[in-house]
């Protein structure tokens, strides 16, 4: 388990305790990474390497959670999968699995490390490339011909690569990626993003022509949920829409049902 107990954080809104996927989490959270992973599977069937591209309209949404999560239910399937830790400005996928956060990505594409130096191989038989040490310049370098090249290289060696990146409405950083991605898959936390908030980043997805997967809801607990998880208060709502239009309308009626 990672994260805290419910706290007041500094935008105003409660910050859940928040898990890390193992056999001990909630059986409920188990199975919803394992149907986001099973819709991913299913909407990219035809590409050798899936690149899905992970970001949230706000800080605060679960979205590098939701990346790690993600990851670490495609290891237990036995996938060759690589985490990308693409928020070079507040990185924390390398914490949330007790990884080194360096040499990583920056390192990497400044020519200060190998391939084989940066990623790093874990027990649950997730691969993870770190941000690496913080750069001054991290939408020059997320949009460089090194970053290309860079992804080109490991779509010969992964089935799937998950980069999770900042939040799209905050800097470019998700936009400039999105363009090498397969999929996006956009993380809504209920409470925190409006529907403005929402369609803002759709907005931004649609005017790069990035493919939106779907949404995944965080922090959503329901009945169900809190069943299976002990009145934990931490649950996942979980969403797929092939296209702009009923990405929007989900959530319309997600947030109506929350009311």
């Amino acid at each position: 388990m990672i994260g805290s107990k419910k706290r007041a954080g500094n935008a105003g809104f409660t910050n859940q305790v928040e898990y890390l996927l193992t056999d001990t989490v909630p059986f409920a959270i188990q199975e919803a990474y394992k149907m986001i992973r099973t819709n991913i599977i299913f909407s990219i069937p035809d590409q050798k390497c899936k690149k899905i591209l992970v970001t949230s309209a706000l800080q605060g949404e679960a979205k590098s959670t939701t990346a790690v999560n993600v990851s670490i239910a495609f290891a237990q399937n036995q996938s060759r999968i690589l985490l990308v830790d693409c928020d070079l400005r507040l990185p924390t996928d390398a914490k949330k699995l007790n990884a080194q956060q360096s040499p990583g990505l920056t390192n990497l594409l400044v020519g200060m490390c190998t391939l084989d130096e940066a990623i790093q191989q874990l027990p649950s038989g997730l691969d993870v490339l770190a941000a690496g040490d913080i750069p001054p310049n991290p939408s020059e370098l997320l949009g460089s011909p090194r970053m290309e090249q860079l992804m080109k290289e490991l779509e010969s060696r992964y089935e799937y690569i998950i980069l999770d990146t900042p939040p799209i409405c905050a800097v470019a950083d998700a936009t400039i990626l999105s363009k090498m991605a397969s999929g996006v898959i956009l993380v809504v936390r209920q409470g925190i993003a409006t529907r403005e908030n929402v369609n803002n980043a759709l907005e931004k997805l649609k005017v790069a022509n990035a493919k939106v997967l779907g949404i995944v809801m965080t922090g959503a607990a329901n009945e169900k949920t809190k069943s299976y998880s002990k009145g934990k208060g931490y649950g996942y709502g979980y969403g797929y829409a092939d296209n702009y239009a009923k990405a929007q309308m989900q959530i319309g009626d997600q947030k109506n049902e929350s009311h």
